[in-house]
């Protein structure tokens, strides 16, 4: 498909989204005619025009004027003008990942699938090769603030980009290398809302990589007696995992631990901005994937004290609220494994401080499939600052509303409150002007907006 002479017009819709932006910008530095609509214009499609995008503020079916393929996510409506039209006229559709995946197949690559973490694992990574001169291409589904976008074409021979198992689309790719950071119970609606049939696309995701594979092992399981072409490393903080993590400590500077090679019967020691297990976890995936590709420890360790933090992974965004010693780390964790890793450091970290989280729950269908886990959670939080949902194009669902995940929890927490929208969220915050808290932003729909008013 790319490459070939009748392809010179692409269209995105849906162009400010993170995974689209980034296909988006990789595509017009290949001196493709790209154009993209959104209804949010935003910095992003700002940065975009001034690289050359044709940019529409609206969704209509005049966009599609000499278009030859029109890209889409699954987040598009299947009644959108510019979809409707597309298949009307027989323009060539294609959606989000089955481009990336066409991308990933131009170079070596290296894809990251998980259901946490594999954007800070791949943020991770291209910094790595980044600062070892490796001149990657990746498109990321977050930021580092050291980079000017989340995707960059470069003239190097790697491409690393995250794949995508909520819709199954990961399966498009057939990676030379792969890294699988966890397996957890979301996004089921995909699966038959069954954790067997999800394990099952992960394992056929494995089955299409040529060459390794990288895998947390805590999913050892899913890997014994596994027939693969691709060679299995696992890694963690398991005695039995090929790489195990020692020695772990963490404090408000960031993590100290050693990874011993198992394999070699070597150790060698690390430092870190990250803190938490999990993000340990996810440099030591992007530490044996710049191993295997010929980056020493020592250039790995001087790499990974330069990194900077991702945006909304765990980025701490003042330490001086209110003009006092009150913290705010903001976070993009929505599912209620990620909130507790996130509450479990920062009690390791700060142990005297007493967290005030404001919560977004992300979209109706993750909050009915979820509800008790929520709930369970929630009502554990010293003080709860519950929004209303943000629903990502999802209708209500009955039974399943904010309201309702409020009144169980109030069962529990009588301290938890109702908000309605990030100003309220706000008001709330300020009753708590004292230097034994420590603030919370968290949700991956739009509390980053509470959270940039702190800065």
């Amino acid at each position: 498909m790319l490459g070939t002479n009748n392809l010179k017009k692409i269209h995105f819709i849906g162009v400010g989204g993170a995974g689209m932006s980034g296909i988006a910008e990789i595509l017009i530095n290949m001196n493709y005619e790209v154009s993209g609509s959104d209804i949010y214009p935003s910095l992003i499609t700002e940065r975009l025009e001034g690289l050359g995008l044709n940019f529409f503020n609206s969704h209509n079916k005049e966009n599609l004027e000499n278009v030859d393929l029109v890209v889409f996510s699954s987040a598009i409506n299947k009644n959108n003008p510019e979809l409707v039209e597309a298949k009307n006229r027989d323009i060539n559709l294609i959606k989000r990942a089955e481009m990336l995946a066409h991308l990933t197949d131009l170079k070596e690559s290296i894809i990251f699938a998980g259901s946490h973490g594999k954007t800070t694992t791949t943020c991770i990574a291209a910094h790595i090769f980044k600062e070892n001169n490796f001149d990657p291409t990746y498109i990321i589904g977050g930021k580092v603030s050291s980079f000017e976008s989340n995707a960059n074409l470069g003239n190097g021979r790697h491409i690393l980009a995250e794949a995508d198992e909520s819709d199954g689309s990961f399966l498009l790719f057939s990676p030379d290398k792969a890294v699988v950071t966890s397996i957890d119970n979301d996004h089921l609606e995909a699966y038959d809302h069954s954790v067997k049939k999800l394990e099952l696309a992960f394992i056929s995701f494995i089955q299409k990589v040529k060459e390794k594979v990288f895998i947390h092992d805590e999913q050892k399981s899913l890997i014994d007696n596994l027939n693969t072409k691709a060679d299995i490393v696992t890694y963690g903080f398991d005695t039995n995992s090929d790489f195990q993590i020692l020695n772990f400590s963490q404090n408000e500077k960031g993590s100290l631990f050693s990874l011993k090679n198992k394999i070699a019967n070597t150790l060698y020691d690390f430092e870190t901005n990250a803190y938490g297990k999990h993000n340990i976890l996810n440099t030591v995936a992007a530490i044996l994937v710049s191993l295997d590709e010929g980056i020493d420890y020592s250039s790995i360790n001087k790499s990974l004290k330069t990194f900077p933090q991702v945006e909304r992974r765990f980025e701490i965004i003042s330490k001086n609220v209110f003009s006092q010693n009150i913290i705010l780390v903001d976070d993009y964790g929505h599912h209620p494994t990620e909130l507790i890793n996130t509450i479990n450091t920062i009690k390791e970290i700060w142990p005297k401080k007493e967290i005030v989280m404001a919560f977004q729950p992300h979209r109706y269908s993750r909050t009915k499939a979820l509800f008790n886990e929520f709930v369970d959670v929630l009502s554990k939080i010293d003080n709860l600052i519950l929004l209303e949902i943000y629903p990502a194009s999802e209708t209500p669902i009955e039974n399943y509303s904010s309201q309702d995940l409020f009144e169980k929890i109030k069962n529990f927490n009588k301290k938890a409150v109702l908000v309605h929208g990030i100003d309220e969220a706000f008001i709330e915050l300020q009753k708590f002007k004292n230097e034994k808290y420590i603030f919370l932003t968290q949700g991956a729909g739009n509390t980053s907006l509470l959270a940039s008013k702190f800065k």
